[in-house]
């Protein structure tokens, strides 16, 4: 997984980002915009910024993570 270094990261903090996976890849269709967490270990989770369920995604089924930009605070 290759995951842009514009900021530094850590499995505390929420981003907002864009995840790409092998599944969406494969099926044509683009990155996933979402707010992200690098937790548990070697997983990823994400809720997608247009609306949708909090998902934990293996670390193995991302291929990138683009356009980090850490937030402080998220009201659900």
């Amino acid at each position: 997984m290759y995951v842009e270094t514009v900021v530094q990261v850590n499995e505390r903090d929420t981003y907002q980002a864009t995840v790409r996976t092998r599944t969406t890849t494969a099926a044509g269709r683009p990155g996933i915009d979402a707010l992200v967490r690098f937790s548990p270990t070697g997983w990823l989770t994400i809720k997608p910024l247009a609306g949708g369920r909090v998902s934990v995604i293996s670390a193995s089924e991302v291929l990138d993570v683009t356009d980090i930009e850490r937030v402080q605070a998220y009201d659900e």
